[in-house]
């Protein structure tokens, strides 16, 4: 038979381990109301984040109106648009980029309904040997984007297996899926490729130097460089102008003695006008805002058209974290691996 001094003791432990439960679980009601406190506050400033995006891709289009009513027939990198804008946030920033689309090789110029596909495939070779990479990948997506090839064995044997797209790209993303490109050889092409409609020009007055001296096996980044310094300040005010440069001719006159001479002069290497363009009709955005350490990001495509200045959005891609600009990729390599070390 228990005493009272037991009855007691026992009646103490009890109030204490209640009050010990009752302890834990208000430390867990507190810890989960905190962590629901800023797994909210987090979401608002993502959403919040977001919302600063989507107000940019008006703002942009507004941009892009101006310069259309400014001057619609050239655009050129001195221009307002080419130039990188930061706004201040309460609290954060955005940060604002365009590009011309016009100014990168067009792998779409690849598929089978485009009239010069022999010549842009030959500098899509020309591009990839720029940049030190493999010259078959132009072949192999080429046969990626034509029915006609018929290579999905190559790709059914993959892990996972899939098969090619034979389309026309949406995205340059899509070239990862082309036999041979894997992310390193994707991560040096991205800043000088891009999907447009096949018939999309190039504009002499944006494309970088790889770009320009990737349109023939005859020129090297100096005899590019010797072209985009002609561009002047306002860029070439036509096709003509840049169609006249010495350094062109080469490839724009025609073989008048075409009837008597069937050798060397006949295999001329004769560029068509119509790949070229002095305009652009298609801008990539690539917007970052910054709100309470909470980033969203944002990669569009913005058609404008150039006969009304109507414009409408191709897509956005909010998976990226860097806009698609050119970097010395060596010297960021080089860098990396001493940081490794």
């Amino acid at each position: 038979m228990m005493t009272n001094k037991s009855q007691s003791g026992l009646a103490l432990i009890s109030v204490l381990l209640i009050f010990a439960i009752v302890a834990v679980l208000a430390t867990a009601m507190i810890d989960r109301q905190s962590l629901d406190i800023q797994r909210s506050a987090n979401l608002q400033a993502l959403q919040q984040a977001r919302a600063y995006t989507a107000g940019i891709e008006y703002a942009v289009r507004s941009g892009l109106q101006l310069d259309y009513e400014a001057d619609k027939a050239v655009d050129h990198l001195l221009e307002e648009w080419a130039a990188p804008r930061t706004y201040p946030l309460q609290p954060g920033v955005a940060e604002i980029q365009i590009l011309d689309a016009q100014a990168r090789f067009n792998l779409n110029s690849l598929h089978k309904t485009a009239s010069n596909r022999s010549a842009q495939t030959q500098r899509f070779k020309n591009l990839l040997a720029e940049l030190g990479l493999d010259e078959t990948i132009a072949e192999r997506t080429q046969q990626f984007i034509d029915d006609e090839s018929m290579v999905d064995n190559d790709y059914l044997s993959a892990e996972p297996a899939y098969r090619a797209s034979y389309s026309l790209f949406k995205h340059p993303s899509e070239l990862l899926l082309a036999e041979g490109v894997d992310a390193l050889t994707y991560q040096k092409l991205t800043p000088y490729i891009t999907a447009l409609p096949v018939a999309a020009t190039l504009n002499v007055n944006t494309a970088s130097n790889k770009v320009m001296a990737a349109l023939t096996t005859q020129w090297s980044l100096s005899d590019a460089d010797s072209v985009i310094g002609n561009r002047g300040d306002k860029g070439f005010a036509s096709v003509d102008d840049f169609w006249g440069l010495e350094e062109v001719k080469t490839f724009t006159e025609s073989n008048n003695n075409n009837n008597q001479n069937t050798n060397a002069e006949t295999s001329k290497e004769l560029w068509d006008k119509a790949d070229f363009s002095v305009n652009t009709q298609y801008f990539e955005v690539f917007a970052k805002v910054t709100l309470a350490d909470r980033i969203a990001t944002v990669e569009m495509l913005i058609y404008r058209n150039a006969e009304t200045g109507k414009m409408r959005t191709y897509y956005r891609d909010y998976s990226r974290t860097d806009a698609r600009t050119e970097i010395d990729f060596e010297a960021n390599t080089e860098s990396a691996n001493n940081n490794n070390e």
